[in-house]
């Protein structure tokens, strides 16, 4: 696979793309618009990485994400992750996801409030909780660190890397394609990959096609620094759209429990790092009504962070229907973004038949109004998909 490929975004996605390229002794050169901090959703996220979906196929990606992160010494670990519920309703629900995943060949199993591991019996408010389940091999990420490692590693490898190029045009008039930045600069190659994150709308629309992929808002918090925090299995109460983690000596804590805050591509300029909305207090206040007494806080540091959603929360994948060589790589969190990445360049390479489930043309004659309700309507169920 002799051949030179432009990557755009140098988010969790694009870096995993650009790394998996490089495997096959590809040339690659991924652009990015920012110059200094990276401003992309990876940059915000909690840093879920959970294996068991209902969907198999977003099983599958997971597990190949996880046994890729694996291999880099820093940024990422697995310390397993836990889902509460408070209700009979939600026990059974628990219960029906343990005995799937354990179909799936992952391992998962039901405990009791008083099995709750040390590190989140310090902050739970066990006697909320009427059912629990364990699934030992999920992870999280340290998404800043995660990405460090592994855009060294793919540098090692011969990747390019470069910055302050947000791009501006895509033309493919002749057997390569051709990238125009607001710099000014201009650069070709046989295949493109867009891997924008949240912009993933506006870089589409330059090749002549809409993307149904919606930015919205979303809250989490921190505490303060404090040394008796110790970091371990991700929770989440699914039945309230609530997830909480220790991040060293953060408690980190999160809430989907809203409505949706679409964001326009035009709100994006400073990043997917928005000013703190005042109405997300209430529902931070909210979901710590789930943790003990003596855990709640006044939040130190709050954080509007942006992600995308699809009507279907599953990521846009594959080759763009009407160009060829230009390939897309859009929704896709950091749960997926390494088995994503292999999953695409085994198409790009190997001539592989990407999942139909993921065709970028696969809401094609749809309304897009009736799209955006659709992608705004799973907001609240993003954890269904385990996504984050």
């Amino acid at each position: 696979m002799a051949r030179d490929v432009l990557v755009v975004g140098a988010g969790i996605v694009g870096v995993s793309i650009a790394r998996e390229l490089a495997h096959r002794g590809v040339r690659v050169t991924v652009l990015d618009r920012d110059s200094g901090q990276p401003r992309g959703s990876t940059m915000f996220a909690p840093g879920f990485v959970g294996l068991y979906n209902d969907m198999p196929l977003l099983t599958d990606l997971a597990v190949r994400s996880a046994a890729s992160y694996d291999t880099v010494p820093v940024g990422f670990t697995r310390p397993g992750g836990l889902e509460l519920a408070t209700t009979d309703a939600g026990a059974a629900e628990v219960a029906r996801r343990v005995e799937a995943a354990r179909a799936a060949g992952l391992g998962a199993r039901l405990v009791g409030p008083s099995e709750l591991p040390e590190q989140v019996a310090g902050f739970v408010d066990a006697d909320r909780v009427v059912a629990a389940a364990s699934f030992p091999d999920d992870g999280t990420a340290d998404a800043p660190v995660l990405i460090r490692v592994l855009r060294e590693r793919a540098v090692g490898e011969g990747v390019r890397f470069l910055y302050g190029h947000e791009v501006t045009g895509i033309d493919r008039q002749t057997n390569r394609v051709t990238v125009v930045a607001g710099t000014g600069a201009v650069f070709t190659a046989d295949d493109l990959v867009l891997a924008g994150g949240v912009w993933g709308p506006s870089l589409t629309a330059l090749t002549g096609r809409d993307l149904p992929l919606f930015p919205v808002a979303h809250p989490y918090v921190y505490s303060a620094s404090d040394a008796s925090w110790r970091p371990g299995p991700f929770v989440r109460w699914p039945e309230h759209h609530v997830y909480a983690r220790v991040h060293r000596d953060r408690l980190g804590i999160g809430s989907y429990d809203h409505t949706p805050i679409p964001i326009g591509q035009d709100g994006l300029a400073d990043g997917a790092g928005l000013a703190w909305d005042e109405t997300f207090g209430p529902v931070i206040d909210t979901a710590q009504e789930l943790m003990s007494a003596q855990a709640r806080f006044a939040p130190e540091h709050r954080i509007n962070g942006v992600f995308a959603v699809t009507p279907d929360n599953l990521p846009f994948l594959g080759p763009h229907p009407d160009l060829n060589g230009v390939w897309i790589a859009q929704a896709i969190w950091i749960t997926h973004a390494a088995g994503a990445a292999a999953m695409l360049v085994d198409a790009m390479a190997d001539a592989a038949q990407s999942p139909p489930e993921l065709a970028i043309d696969r809401f094609d004659g749809d309304d897009p109004n009736e799209l955006r309700t659709r992608a705004l309507r799973l907001y609240r169920d993003i954890y269904a998909n385990d996504s984050a």
